[in-house]
């Protein structure tokens, strides 16, 4: 429990009691991991917060997107 007590500081989501009125709720789902070594000793835990997103429509459920552009000098 204290993983999602984490993710909750950080900002990343909240906990709401209501939907918000004209809002569809997207379901998904919560997956935690372990990291061992490899003497199978806990060295970090990693949650993933997985989504449905294919359920949403374009300009009802959100109006932008987002897609990561590698820099030039990078590559």
């Amino acid at each position: 429990m204290t993983e999602f007590l984490n993710l909750q500081y950080a900002g990343v989501f909240e906990w709401i009691e209501e939907v918000p009125e004209g809002r569809n709720v997207i379901g998904g789902h919560i997956v935690c991991k372990e990291k061992l070594n490899e003497q199978e000793v806990l060295v970090k835990r990693k949650v993933y917060i997985v989504t449905r997103s294919f359920s949403q429509v374009p300009g009802e459920d959100f109006t932008e997107t987002f897609m990561l552009v590698p820099r030039f000098t990078i590559l």
